[in-house]
């Protein structure tokens, strides 16, 4: 457990908010415009397909935010909401967080479409099933190298709603035949790790990682 202010998060850090309605758990996500130590909690209203999204006073939510390499959630509800100089909602202070640190190595259950170089120049189509900031599983329809080849991965991510290309040099550790439903194709996996990667693909990995990580923490 502990206080908000002991999470030093950052003005315009990412905060979901997950409420409960007949529909399900809806989420948003917001950015923090500051807050007050006991008295409240300042961010953006949400929005959906660019238009601000009608919130009421009293409403509740579970937030989650991410810092460093931990989740933390609290309970809280609307008890303001402001439209002037912009769009914004007053939380109410939570008295306490609960952090949840997230292991080292931690994989993302993804499935995201990548296009593969292997060392022998060749090209592959291929699935990214889990995903780490070191290393991900690819699952393609037949073998894209050996043990210790070297490969070139390419695939796509939306962070901060903006997609961006990675393109990431790795080194194949696995390959093995993975089990598959009577009928359907039969799959190969690959086992990569990361390495060398350029600074501004590490800090995208990994915004998009915990953003993926973050999601999972929230389901159930």
């Amino acid at each position: 457990m502990f206080g908000f202010d002991e999470i030093k998060l950052d003005i315009g850090d990412t905060l979901q908010l997950q409420a409960q309605s007949d529909n399900g758990q809806a989420r948003y996500y917001v950015k923090l415009i500051g807050y007050l130590k006991g008295r409240s909690v300042i961010v953006t209203t949400p929005t959906q397909d660019g238009k601000v999204l009608l919130m009421r006073e009293g409403q509740s939510f579970v937030v989650r935010m991410f810092s460093g390499k931990s989740v933390f959630a609290f309970g809280s509800t609307v008890f303001k909401v402001a439209n002037v100089p912009f769009p914004h909602l007053h939380l109410t202070y939570p008295n306490s967080v609960r952090g949840l640190v997230i292991r080292r190595g931690a994989r993302a259950r993804v499935n995201l479409i990548a296009a593969v170089v292997g060392g022998d120049g060749r090209s592959h189509a291929a699935s990214i099933v889990d995903l780490s900031t070191g290393g991900a599983m690819l699952s393609g329809k037949s073998p894209m190298g050996v043990k210790d080849d070297r490969l070139t991965i390419k695939f796509r991510v939306v962070v901060s709603e903006v997609e961006q290309l990675l393109t990431i040099p790795a080194v194949l550790r696995s390959v093995h035949a993975a089990a598959t439903a009577e009928g359907a194709a039969p799959q190969v996996q690959h086992g990569v790790q990361f390495e060398n990667l350029p600074h501004a693909e590490q800090v995208v990995l990994s915004a998009f990682v915990y953003r993926i990580l973050f999601e999972e923490s929230a389901e159930g």
